[in-house]
């Protein structure tokens, strides 16, 4: 006997697949700010104050303008800064002060050289008298003759001055009296006068004075030579640095 299969129910249909939403699409990512350089800031020295130093210049005068005692005589040129030097070596000045003696004459032999071999000073000093506040004016660099003095050989007083400190504005050249407290007593100060003759004075000794003190620069009465430079304390003013008091030395004519 045919045995006739039955027939097999063809499979149920299967479902396809849901479709799948495709995938969000993603946002790119925002770009990213670089970082700020950061520039370090210099560093700022702080500037130094400068403290101004004080003038070095001599500036103030030699000799101040006292007020006299009335047994004092009194020296009253009225101008006469520097003297006028003629060809033939001789000054003359324009006002004769009060207190010359009569025995000194207007017009004198110029010092032509100072030698002095102990502190060695070889200078050519120059003709100055006194300014028209009556103080004695100081030549920068060199040593002053003072017109109002005496020459070598005329048996008065013969005075010269100069600074002890250079000036700031030319620290190269020495001050022409810087030395002058190292002398001691039997140094040997030659002048030449005009005709070249040397006249020769021995220190005897030095003594201080303040400024107000113009006697020493006065007629003596008799032939010695007087140099008046700067010492003491330094004092800084308006007009620069001075010194307290002045520094006189005398020489006698040597014997």
């Amino acid at each position: 006997m045919v045995i006739t299969p039955a027939p097999t129910e063809p499979p149920a249909p299967t479902e396809p697949p849901a479709p799948t939403e495709p995938p969000a699409p993603t946002e790119p990512p925002a770009p990213t700010e670089p970082p700020p350089t950061v520039t370090a800031s210099p560093t700022l020295t702080p500037t130094a104050t400068l403290t101004p130093e004080p003038t070095l210049s001599p500036t103030p005068p030699l000799f101040l303008a006292p007020t006299l005692r009335p047994d004092q005589p009194t020296v009253t040129p009225d101008v006469t800064e520097t003297a006028t030097i003629t060809p033939t070596g001789t000054i003359t000045p324009t006002v004769a002060p009060s207190g010359a003696s009569e025995g000194v004459a207007l017009t004198v032999s110029l010092p032509t050289r100072l030698m002095i071999q102990a502190i060695s000073l070889d200078v050519r000093p120059v003709a100055v008298g006194l300014d028209r506040n009556r103080v004695p004016v100081v030549p920068d660099h060199d040593v002053g003759w003072y017109i109002y003095g005496a020459a070598p050989g005329q048996g008065e007083n013969i005075v010269l001055w100069g600074h002890v400190l250079r000036f700031r504005s030319t620290p190269g050249i020495p001050a022409p009296f810087a030395r002058l407290r190292e002398l001691e007593p039997g140094a040997t100060v030659t002048i030449y006068d005009a005709a070249a003759n040397p006249h020769r004075y021995v220190v005897t000794h030095q003594k201080w004075v303040t400024p107000d003190q113009i006697d020493v620069m006065l007629p003596q009465g008799r032939e010695m030579l007087t140099l008046i430079s700067c010492i003491g304390d330094r004092v800084v003013s308006e007009r620069g640095v001075d010194l307290t008091h002045r520094l006189i030395t005398i020489a006698e004519p040597e014997r």
